[in-house]
């Protein structure tokens, strides 16, 4: 089978390359394909390809004839042309399991930081200042709190597990959950957990109504996805201490360089606010995982017994 990592998967093990490489006719890039047109030079032979960071378009795909699998490193799949794929016959595959832990120690992490304005106070420690007032960073505990996690999927019940650990009072919502339910569940929680996939029905689900039915005392936490939040309307709500504060892993139009947008640095630089780079999912434990995850699926294709196939 001729098989192409068309991009640098700089997080890919080398020893599970190594494997893949063993399995048929490979071909793996070094660098970032800087056009569209690249992208299908590089592919046009392929059967199957693996990726991370691309975004593939139906026009893409449509210039690989010969391709029957695209294996996305990832558990999120909304960079896939889903239903040209449908059409075209090809099988979209995805590795839903390598970051289960590692994002729900990561959302716990956000939550125990946010909570306890640990950035806040280690930026005034580097600065050279010390705070001793007993209100300077007067935080909030998480025992006996309401957690509502909105996406009960992997990642979600295992922050549950964790929370309860915690002595937090936890609900969730999915997508059995009615717009009406879900809306009291948000006005009734303290802190907020988003764990769902981007899907069209999910695109700005917590939108600036939702913003406002939540508390002044709420936390928002997201490790999801960025577009799932109504990003301007959110901001605008930790300027003005609508809601408590927020701690993001995910942002609306990430950057694909090292330059940040200025909303988003805004975003980032408000006191009540906890930033990162999109790493919830970045664990060398979970990397390894994520390799024999991506192993195991070529395998399946290979011997024509796919899974993990995205419906």
């Amino acid at each position: 089978m001729k098989i192409v990592l068309p991009e640098y998967i700089d997080i890919l093990p080398k020893k599970c390359i190594e494997e893949v490489k063993r399995l048929g006719d490979v071909t793996v890039y070094k660098d970032f394909p800087k056009t569209e047109e690249e992208i299908i030079r590089r592919i046009k032979e392929a059967e199957l390809i693996g990726i991370k960071w691309l975004i593939l378009t139906d026009n893409i795909i449509k210039n690989a004839p010969n391709l029957k699998y695209i294996i996305t490193l990832s558990s999120g799949y909304n960079q896939l042309p889903l239903k040209a794929a449908k059409n075209l016959g090809i099988k979209l595959i995805n590795c839903p399991t390598h970051n289960t832990t590692a994002v729900a120690e990561h959302a716990l992490a956000l939550m125990l930081g946010l909570v306890r304005r640990i950035v806040e106070a280690q930026i005034s420690m580097r600065k050279g200042r010390w705070k001793s007032s007993p209100y300077s960073y007067l935080g909030t505990e998480l025992a006996g709190k309401k957690l509502l996690i909105i996406g009960y999927g992997r990642i979600g019940r295992q922050i549950a597990k964790r929370s309860k650990g915690l002595e937090m009072k936890v609900k969730f919502a999915n997508s059995k959950t009615s717009p009406k339910d879900l809306d009291n569940l948000i006005k009734n929680s303290d802190i907020i957990s988003l764990n769902l996939l981007l899907t069209k029905k999910t695109y700005h689900l917590i939108d600036e109504r939702r913003i406002k039915l939540m508390r002044e005392s709420t936390y928002l936490v997201n490790t999801s996805r960025g577009e799932i939040v109504d990003q301007k309307a959110l901001l605008q709500a930790l300027k003005t201490k609508r809601i408590a504060g927020a701690a993001l892993d995910v942002f609306e139009e990430e950057p694909k360089t090292e330059k940040i947008s200025e909303e988003i640095v805004e975003l980032a630089s408000l006191p009540n606010v906890i930033a990162t780079p999109h790493i919830a999912y970045n664990t060398k434990e979970a990397a390894l995982r994520l390799g024999n995850e991506f192993v195991e699926n070529v395998k399946a294709c290979i011997n024509g017994k796919s899974v993990n196939v995205v419906d």
